[in-house]
């Protein structure tokens, strides 16, 4: 073969070389793009579950703070959190990122931000969480300060110290049954413990429920989070190239089985049994690509059955958690992580690779992180802004009109 030829072909296998990575990169850019968009769906379905759970003279607030965790947590995450949570304080690096940011020159089809922006859906559902455990009674501008600095510091630094940053508390969470949930849960109960229950929730030491306003919304929203669910746990392997169906599987056995339990250990609620299908999925996060479908089962149905049980532990401790996250993803979170140290051993039909004592130590470390910084991070904002509640009458009227002067249900009022 001539010279000439040889040269030829190198280079139509060179241009097929090129071809096909560019290729490879174009189908990650929209497998991420695509799954991040799933996740984001969430956003709609936190909103329609935490608005069903509050008072009609509350929706508007909801929905408002829904809508800020997004608007706050994209430039947040841009600007600070994207960088944070993989590079630590490494000044350089935000330095690199913010000229980077500046200009439109992306490799590899843009893969870098595309993996950005699907971490960024994932930073505004741990933010999201929090919204629902103090409605009702928090000052509008407290929570804006708080989602900022949730989005733009705390997570992102949970993510650093965790198993997707630098792995300095190592421990296996796939898709974020502690990173994300976990955190967004504890988050929220040390806020709720510094916000103090709802006027009227709790009278001579007793509860009193205050029931939400729409029942059928709420359940709405968790089916909604259900859909958006297949993006945070599939679209996990990041490539499409490393897309799993166990997962898809695990996936929607635990949902199944979170349902099961909350509506067995309920006695037929239906609230409970919407928050416990989202209880199932939280807790198969961390093992849902090392279980079994069985196992994906047995700790959906765990993570439901403690639903209604937790809710009301916390309940007797005094505290007004008013949509439930705090048993639909901080001990949910912490229950399906330790499941995935035990249902992720091969004796049990796992995949292996695991460990019962990190995924413990994981769990008590997301407890503490999340509680600890949740409650001083509430205190700190109350001080900040002169008080962390909304007065007393402005409670009794409705945040909706308190804050936003606009009733969810305007035809309401009219004569």
């Amino acid at each position: 073969m001539a010279t000439a030829d040889l040269f030829a072909n190198a280079t139509d296998i060179h241009s097929i070389v090129q071809a096909l990575t560019t290729l490879a990169n174009a189908s990650d850019v929209f497998f991420l793009v695509v799954m991040g968009v799933l996740v984001f769906m969430m956003q709609w379905g936190f909103a329609m579950l935490e608005g069903g759970q509050v008072r009609k003279k509350n929706v508007n607030n909801v929905m408002m703070k829904n809508m800020v965790d997004w608007l706050i947590g994209c430039v947040a995450w841009l600007f600070i959190g994207g960088i944070l949570c993989s590079k630590g304080f490494d000044l350089s690096a935000f330095i690199d990122w913010w000229k980077q940011i500046l200009g439109t020159n992306w490799p590899n089809n843009g893969l870098d931000l595309a993996s950005w922006f699907f971490g960024l859906v994932f930073c505004a559902t741990a933010a999201t969480i929090v919204s629902g455990g103090v409605a009702e009674r928090i000052k509008f501008s407290a929570y804006v300060l708080i989602s900022l600095i949730i989005t733009g510091l705390l997570y992102p630094l949970f993510v650093y110290l965790g198993p997707w940053g630098a792995s300095i508390v190592p421990w296996h969470d796939y898709a974020g049954s502690l990173v994300v949930h976990g955190l967004g849960g504890f988050l929220a109960l040390g806020a709720i413990a510094a916000l103090g229950p709802r006027i009227g929730r709790f009278v001579d030491g007793r509860p009193v429920p205050i029931l939400g306003h729409n029942i059928p919304m709420a359940v709405f929203g968790a089916f909604a989070l259900a859909i958006g669910w297949y993006g945070f746990n599939v679209g996990s392997s990041l490539a499409l190239g490393d897309i799993s169906g166990l997962v898809c599987a695990t996936t929607t056995m635990a949902m199944a089985g979170g349902g099961i339990g909350a509506l067995i250990a309920s006695r037929n609620d239906v609230l409970f049994t919407a928050n416990g299908i989202v209880a199932g999925l939280v807790a198969i996060c961390s093992g849902t690509d090392v279980v079994s479908p069985i196992g994906g089962l047995i700790i959906g149905l765990i993570a439901g059955l403690q639903v209604p049980i937790v809710y009301k532990l916390v309940e007797k401790a005094g505290l007004d958690d008013v949509c439930g996250v705090v048993p639909v993803h901080g001990t949910a979170g912490v229950i399906g992580a330790i499941l995935t140290g035990i249902l992720g051993l091969k004796i049990f039909g796992g995949a292996g690779g695991v460990s019962l004592i990190d995924q413990i130590i994981g769990a008590v470390f997301c407890i503490i992180y999340g509680t600890g910084l949740g409650y001083i991070l509430a205190k700190i904002v109350g001080i900040a802004l002169g008080g962390l509640r909304v007065s007393e009458e402005e409670e009794k009227m409705g945040l909706d009109m308190a804050e936003h002067k606009m009733p969810a249900y305007p035809e309401e009022t009219v004569i």
